[in-house]
Formats: C-alpha cells, sequence, structure tokens
C-alpha cells in the first residue's frame, strides 16, 4: 500500500530537503521500501509502519528534516502508532507497547502496567496486559487492551466490566468506544467537546447520552472536536467549530423547530471574527456541546479528525474534507479555499484508484492507497 502526505510540513515531515516548502498543497506520493500499513502525524513528525520498520521522520533530537528508522526486532510485527509533540507510541504482534522519545531518539518498552483492579481480574491477565491499540495526545495517552480494557497509560479505568473496542484522543479529552456501540467522555469540555450539552470538565468517563439508541461503529477526536459514524452510515460531529470543521453550517436556525432534542445546546456566533467570552476564554465559530447529525452523507465508512479539519471516507470510496486548510490539509491550496464550513471532495492529482484509508494530523491530511 502506497502512503500520500498533505499539509504542513514545517518540520520535514514529508520531505528532508532543507529547501522543501513548509505548504504541501495536495497530496504528494512518499515513497517508502515497503508497504506502508499504518500512519499518524503529529505537529513535528510523521510516523509510519512500512513492512517490519518503524521510519519517523520530521523534528527529531531538536533538529529539523530528519529521519529515523526504528526496529522492533526480528520477531516483532510494527501494527499501529501514535505520534504526538515529542513521542510515538508502538504496538506491534506480540502484544507489547514501545515509546519512542523524539526528544532522545530512545525507545523503551511499556511493561509495567497495572491489572490490580478487581475487575480486571476477569480475564486472563496476558489479554489485559496485550495491547492492541494506542493513541496520544500532548497531555496524556491511552492504551486499549485484547480484553477491551483501558489504561491511562500505565493505570487501568475502573470502567465496571465495560468491553471498549476503540479510543481516541483529542487535545486534552478522550474518547471511548464500546462493544455495543456507546460512546463515553471525559477531560476538557471547556469547548463543548464532550458531548454532553455543557461546557463542563469530566474526571471519569460518562456516557454520551445524546447518542443513546445509535450504534456507533466508528470514533475520532479532533484537537477540541469529535465526529463518529453510526452503524448507517451517518456522520455525527460536535465540539469547537473554529474554521468549519464540524461540517455544519455556522448559519444555525436559533429558533426549535420541535425536533431539536433540548439537550442540544447551540451556542451561535455572529460571523467569523465575532468572540463569545466564556470563563475567560474567546471563541470564534460555533460550539455545539451535543452531537448533531452532518446531513450531508448518509453512507460514511469512516472519519478521522486533525486539529482543526475533518475527512470522511464513503463507502464507494470518495473522500471528502472541511474544515482549516492554511497548510493544505484540505488537498487543495489555501489560496484557493482557507477554510471551508461544508465538506468538499478531496481527490490525489494523477491517481485514479481507491483510497482505502484516512488518517488527520494535527495540520496534515495522510491517505493510504
Amino acid at each position: 500500500m502506497t502512503l500520500y502526505y498533505c499539509g504542513w510540513n514545517g518540520c520535514g515531515q514529508a520531505s528532508q530537503s532543507s529547501g522543501s516548502s513548509i505548504i504541501i498543497r495536495q497530496p504528494i506520493k512518499l515513497n517508502f521500501d515497503e508497504p506502508v500499513i499504518g500512519v499518524s502525524c503529529s505537529w513535528s513528525t510523521l510516523a509510519v509502519v512500512a513492512g517490519k520498520s518503524v521510519i519517523i521522520m520530521g523534528f527529531i533530537e531538536n533538529c529539523l528534516n530528519v529521519r529515523k528508522e526504528i526496529s522492533l526486532g526480528s520477531d516483532c510485527q510494527p501494527l499501529q502508532l501514535s505520534s504526538c509533540l515529542g513521542r510515538t507510541l508502538i504496538t506491534c504482534s506480540k502484544g507489547n507497547c514501545y515509546d519512542y522519545n523524539t526528544e532522545s531518539n530512545k525507545l523503551r518498552e511499556l511493561v509495567k502496567f497495572t491489572i490490580s483492579e478487581p475487575e480486571l481480574e476477569e480475564s486472563p491477565s496476558n489479554e489485559n496486559s496485550t495491547i492492541t491499540k494506542v493513541c496520544c495526545s500532548d497531555f496524556g495517552s491511552l492504551a486499549l487492551s485484547k480484553s477491551g480494557k483501558v489504561f491511562t497509560i500505565p493505570s487501568p479505568l475502573a470502567l465496571q466490566s465495560i468491553v471498549v473496542t476503540d479510543i481516541a484522543c483529542g487535545n486534552n479529552h478522550y474518547v471511548l468506544l464500546t462493544e455495543n456501540g456507546s460512546v463515553f467522555t471525559w477531560g476538557d469540555g471547556s469547548r463543548g467537546q464532550l458531548g454532553h450539552g455543557n461546557l463542563e470538565s469530566e474526571e471519569k468517563p460518562r456516557l454520551v447520552e445524546a447518542l443513546s439508541g445509535i450504534q456507533v461503529l466508528r470514533i475520532s477526536a479532533g484537537a477540541w472536536h469529535n465526529a463518529v459514524v453510526s452503524s448507517s452510515g451517518d456522520l455525527y460531529t460536535w465540539g469547537w467549530g473554529t474554521d468549519g470543521q464540524l461540517g455544519i453550517d455556522e448559519e444555525v436556525e436559533e429558533e426549535d423547530d420541535g425536533n431539536t432534542p433540548i439537550a442540544v445546546k447551540k451556542l451561535k456566533m455572529d460571523e467569523e471574527v465575532s468572540l463569545l467570552q466564556k470563563r475567560n476564554e474567546k471563541y470564534r465559530g460555533i460550539v455545539l456541546a451535543c452531537p448533531s447529525p452532518v446531513d450531508t452523507f448518509t453512507d460514511v465508512n469512516t472519519v478521522s479528525c486533525g486539529s482543526r479539519h475533518t475527512i470522511v471516507l464513503l463507502v464507494d470510496g470518495t473522500v471528502w474534507g472541511c474544515g482549516w486548510n492554511a497548510y493544505g490539509q484540505l488537498a487543495c491550496p489555501p489560496e484557493d479555499c482557507f477554510r471551508s464550513i461544508r465538506f468538499r471532495q478531496i481527490s490525489i492529482p494523477n491517481f485514479q484508484g481507491k483510497i482505502l484509508s484516512v488518517q488527520c494530523g494535527g495540520w496534515s491530511s495522510c491517505f493510504i492507497v
């Protein structure tokens, strides 16, 4: 599989040439010796699983335009990774979890996951310690075990026998998906990103009640917003819509038409330059404190959120994006579209095949074909 990249290149994450532009306006093909299995991009690095190697590019050891190749050993196949400022977390076929520090250029295995909680005794200890997915942000990290337990590395969350199937990290908030399709959030809620109908923070995972009765299959977290996909292919977004990343027209109707749940609280601003003062914080755009359906699509396959942009892959294989495009993260020149409050179709120049998956970084986007 092949990787295409667009967006922020200020640290040399897509090109190690010192003369490269910091803006990649349209997707470019990145060459690796082996097929690309997984990818994660942060503000400063691009991490790729290619064959049995993990390749990290960008700002490493306080230097720009660096490329490092990491091996986990001949008997350990890297599977999934997650990057944030200063680190990349990696899972492998053995169920181990590794932490690569980009500041020190050192790799270490994370071995001391705590499994002493009473609820963890219900599953074999090897399943609790077998890590299948990791995600990280600048403020915290999560790991998901084979048995469906979640760790705020390295300590487990007490979730009362809830089996978790997916995890996602925002800037300072977290999202869980359970086996029955329920969504839980916790962390900072000052921009409505927890989806509980208010701007309060939560110390522990709390059910997003506005999604009750909807079986969710996919979750993704941006810096201050989230997106989920239901089993019927519907897309729901909520949180801070600074630059249109919610995919919902900012000119929302303020009057209740009788069909809008009371729990949905829409805090509307007057156009892009208006400000809402709340808790000494300034907001631009709209804040949706509860999940709201995006009527543009009914056949979404998967979704990925960047810091301030959102990209969806539809069942028919087409890709669409909305939000901030200052660095070309929507796969088009920013001078043509600096921000888009509506989803616009994304294409890869000179490529007619099928896009298999999408992965957004903070200010960038990756496409595996």
